[in-house]
């Protein structure tokens, strides 16, 4: 025999399974936040497409600032301004609308951050800056409490029993033609009126909202009449934006122009589709009895 000595060295079978789950395990944690990954990505996907139904490009941009539907429940309208920043106005404006209607209708209101900061100018002394930002505060203060009054009153209102038959609103028993005051009863006796009234103290109505004070209007209308006149669109459209101020005429009535054949706004396109759906109606009724 040499001097020399070989030594041979086997793994331990523990130690190798040991080894080989630990593997494992952190390969499969790899495979399950992939998957996840590819799961929120296809969720924000499907929602983009099918319910916002905003453009390729635009979710391309969401996955790329790694943003997912969590994201969209708790983004700002800041947030909105930051992602397009650079990009086309038009891919901004889509995505804008559908996600505000989208937040709304999930009950998620999206908010704006709203920093006040005031900063002293060179010409004006502490007192008199002092003095104007408790002006505006007042001012604001008292404003809000005027909403918050009138939200209130309409709210704790009771609705007029005789105004109602079998649950349907009977219009007939409102004054006609229709004033700023008669949209106001009307409005005042049904509860989705009185949130119409109560959000439009506080600022614009959302579509959803304006959707309902254009179909409740154009009910009123059509209890009385078959047909819609042009003066009738305008006085409507005045009652809705005198009742409430910061509703704009041309959602709901646009007039006609050389280059417009039929009205345009809310009003007008109701008024049709209620009047398509009661022929619709009439027809499938004959055909039934007979």
């Amino acid at each position: 025999m040499n001097g020399n000595i070989m030594v041979k060295c086997e793994p331990i079978t523990e130690e190798s399974e040991l080894f080989n789950s630990l593997v494992a395990d952190g390969n499969d944690d790899l495979q399950q936040q992939k998957t996840q990954q590819q799961y929120h990505q296809q969720e924000l996907r499907l929602l983009c497409m099918y319910k916002l139904k905003v453009a390729e490009e635009t979710v391309d941009l969401l996955e790329a600032q790694q943003i997912n539907i969590e994201c969209l429940h708790k983004m700002r309208i800041e947030d909105v301004d930051v992602l397009f920043d650079g990009k086309p106005l038009g891919w901004k404006i889509l995505f804008r609308e559908a996600f505000l209607e989208w937040r709304e209708e999930i009950g998620l209101p999206c908010k704006s951050i709203k920093t006040l900061c005031y900063r002293k100018r060179p010409n004006e002394s502490y007192d008199s800056l002092v003095e104007n930002s408790l002006k505006d505060h007042q001012s604001s203060a008292q404003h809000w409490e005027d909403c918050y009054t009138t939200s209130s009153q309409l709210l704790n209102e009771k609705e007029v029993p005789t105004q109602h038959e079998n649950g349907t609103l009977v219009y007939r028993a409102y004054r006609w033609p229709m004033t700023p005051n008669t949209l106001k009863d009307v409005l005042q006796s049904t509860p989705i009126g009185r949130s119409i009234l109560s959000m439009g103290c506080l600022g614009a109505l959302g579509k959803s909202l304006q959707y309902q004070l254009t179909a409740i209007i154009i009910d009123y209308h059509m209890a009385y009449e078959t047909k819609i006149t042009t003066p009738q669109l305008e006085n409507y459209a005045y009652c809705i934006t005198t009742l409430l101020p910061h509703e704009n005429v041309p959602t709901y009535h646009i007039p006609r122009g050389p280059s417009r054949r039929n009205p345009g706004g809310s009003l007008y396109s109701r008024f049709i589709n209620q009047k398509i759906s009661k022929k619709a109606l009439a027809i499938g009724n004959s055909i039934a009895a007979s």
